[in-house]
């Protein structure tokens, strides 16, 4: 009889111990189109940041989040997508780029392309039906190329770097509504560098049952890239935006 009770109680204790929802598999399939306005500078390592002029870009991007009830292993969301930046500028200033020299008043054409992938390891702190609190650890990896050029002579500098960022992520429900606000966010500063990616949204079930729920989202998001000195290279670079999207959880 002892024996049972402490069994039963056990049970009891891992069951309030997890999450309200976590006793389901979950997997979300998301993409948005970002609107994005595009700012910023850059330069080889050891001259100072040059301002350039880009046009507005929508960027594609796609997620895969799976979640699970196994306490302690972490949940799992990869994300792809580019930060792309084109542009024309007259340079106010000197410029030395990949070897080649641009004086001041020249007309160029600027170009930032890079992959802007992640993947992230995160806990579900709390998880019920009104409010979601996730915490963890991100890989980050931004890898193209920065060109200019000018009477059809490019200089290009490459860029290819993994960031260890944080990871933190909200969601609260409006109850019966369908409608949920939610924001997340990575962040990383290191030897001068500082690199930050956010969004925030509010999101709309247009389905929700056993089978599937898709929702509606759309929002505000912010990534600004600030390098010193990461593969020869310079920086202080923002993308920022609304975008929308469609969320599929299976």
């Amino acid at each position: 009889m002892i024996n049972k009770k402490l069994a039963l109680a056990a049970a009891l204790a891992g069951a309030m111990a997890l999450p309200a929802k976590a006793d389901m598999l979950g997997l979300y399939i998301g993409a948005q189109g970002w609107q994005n306005d595009v700012s910023g500078a850059f330069s080889e390592n050891t001259a100072s940041l040059v301002d350039f002029q880009f046009e507005e870009k929508t960027q594609a991007n796609l997620y895969l989040k799976f979640e699970h009830p196994l306490p302690l292993i972490p949940n799992v969301r990869v994300r792809v997508g580019n930060v792309e930046g084109i542009g024309r500028t007259e340079l106010a200033t000197e410029l030395s780029f990949d070897g080649k020299d641009y004086t001041a008043g020249t007309f160029v054409d600027n170009n930032i392309d890079l992959t802007n992938n992640d993947a992230t390891l995160y806990w579900e702190l709390l998880d019920n039906d009104i409010v979601a609190f996730d915490f963890g650890i991100t890989a980050k990896n931004l890898s193209g190329d920065i060109t200019v050029e000018s009477e059809g002579q490019p200089s290009m500098e490459e860029l290819s770097v993994w960031l260890p960022m944080g990871y933190a992520a909200v969601k609260v429900r409006v109850p019966f509504a369908g409608v949920y606000v939610y924001g997340d966010a990575n962040y990383v500063s290191y030897d001068g560098s500082d690199v930050h990616d956010y969004e925030v949204g509010v999101g709309y079930d247009i389905m929700d049952n056993l089978a599937v729920d898709i929702a509606l989202t759309a929002g505000y998001r912010e990534m600004v890239i600030e390098l010193d000195d990461v593969d020869d290279l310079n920086a202080n670079v923002e993308f920022s935006g609304f975008f929308a999207g469609l969320e599929v959880h299976f």
